[in-house]
Order: structure tokens, then C-alpha cells, then sequence
């Protein structure tokens, strides 16, 4: 049996948090994990949309970002950025899929 884990690892300059979610389906765990980035792109929501990205969408100097959005559901997701200047300060959104016996 898979279960499907969406975490969510963020912190700021005064504050941090990790939150775990698990899910009974690829689709379910998709939704969430698409809806948090959203969230994170949000300059209302973020300090992510707000200082790290440009409005076309491109990722500004200072900061670094990789990912794997992969739609295959076959591969683990993530969706991290982080603070060239401060690697405390970072936003880590993952996917993973576990298998459960």
C-alpha cells in the first residue's frame, strides 16, 4: 500500500515550522502540494512571492531554487527555495511517496 506525504518546511528570520500531511492518493497529495505553492508564490501569504520571485515568474538573484514537478506521479515532488544569504530562511515544499506494509 502507498501513502502519500506532503511536507511542508519553511522558516523566516524569527519564526519556523513543519508540517506533515499524508494522503490515500497521488491526486489528493498533488492538489496539496500545488495549493501550497500557490500560497508561497502569494506575496499577501509569503515572504516567498514577495521578495523571491519576479512577476514573470523568474527567480530573483540572491536566491536559490530547485525543482521537481514531474506530473508522472511516479517520483517523489519538491519545490525548495532558499535565501543565498541566509540558508536559514528557506521554503521546502515536498512530495514523497511511501510504500507501507
Amino acid at each position: 500500500m502507498k501513502v502519500y506525504m506532503v511536507l511542508f518546511d519553511w522558516s523566516t528570520t524569527d519564526d519556523e515550522a513543519v508540517k506533515v500531511e499524508l494522503f490515500d492518493s497521488y491526486t489528493k497529495a498533488h492538489e496539496r502540494f500545488c495549493e501550497i505553492i500557490l500560497n508561497e508564490r502569494n506575496p499577501d501569504m509569503s515572504w516567498v512571492g514577495e521578495e523571491a520571485f519576479e512577476i514573470t515568474g523568474r527567480i530573483k538573484d540572491g536566491y536559490i531554487f530547485d525543482s521537481n514537478e514531474d506530473l508522472s506521479g511516479q517520483t517523489d515532488l519538491w519545490w525548495n527555495v532558499t535565501d543565498e544569504n541566509d540558508y536559514n530562511r528557506h521554503s521546502f515544499i515536498d512530495l514523497k511517496i511511501m510504500e507501507v506494509k
